[in-house]
């Protein structure tokens, strides 16, 4: 079974099932929830929501070009993202943003899941790293479809390369409401495992080597040639 846990990236049945709070208990630190094989997942209460953001952040074999290069690639999403069962672009704004449709599975008694987000790239090329925002959009090019529209409240990667070159730090961040009714089973089985199953699908799926080169990233986050 492909294991991912987010993103979301736009990541996946666990992204969609956030714990729930009192809107009252008002905005928190984030919380570690786990810490294992060098991933540190957390939580944080937001202010006037009814759902707990989370956190994934850990490192990744692999190039700056390599990590975020899986990361864009849209038509991919589907082996490394648990539960994704379609993703793909309905419209390119411009080299650095576009509008991703995504389906997610869900089990039998509940309704899949589906996405519209706005996509943007922000490239620091003298900071070496890259962060891919994500965030519910309406579109006229959204398919009409029978699954519940959740809403993608905001979701963000941060790439960065660490000094060695090889390796490349994640942090992954959610926060969406799933719209319609989500049972607490659910609830309780997935804030724990998200973010660490986000990375670690990633860091397979970077291992994999299969992710076609993203034009306006290989210009700018290309490893500099040695004179």
């Amino acid at each position: 079974m492909r294991a991912r846990g987010a993103c979301y990236a736009v990541l996946a049945l666990a992204l969609l099932l956030p714990a729930t709070v009192r809107a009252d208990e008002g905005a928190g630190a984030w919380e570690s929830i786990r810490n294992e094989s060098g991933i540190q997942v957390s939580r944080k209460v937001v202010a006037g929501s009814p759902f707990v953001a989370f956190r994934g952040e850990g490192d990744v074999t692999g190039s700056l070009l390599a990590v975020a290069d899986v990361l864009v690639d849209v038509p991919h999403e589907t082996e490394w993202m648990d539960s994704v069962r379609e993703a793909r672009i309905l419209r390119k704004v411009s080299d650095t943003e576009y509008i991703l449709y995504s389906h997610l599975g869900t089990p039998p008694t509940l309704t899949d899941r589906e996405f519209v987000a706005d996509v943007r790239l922000s490239v620091d090329p003298s900071r070496r790293s890259l962060t891919v925002e994500m965030r519910s959009v309406d579109d006229a090019a959204a398919p009409h479809t029978d699954y519940v529209r959740g809403l993608l409240t905001g979701s963000t990667f941060t790439l960065r390369a660490n000094p060695d070159g090889l390796t490349t730090h994640v942090i992954a961040e959610i926060h969406c409401d799933p719209k319609g009714s989500v049972p607490s089973w659910a609830v309780n089985f997935f804030q724990r495992s998200w973010g660490f199953n986000t990375i670690q699908s990633l860091r397979k799926q970077v291992a994999g080597g299969h992710a076609p080169v993203h034009p306006l990233l290989r210009d700018r986050l290309a490893e500099p040639q040695a004179g």
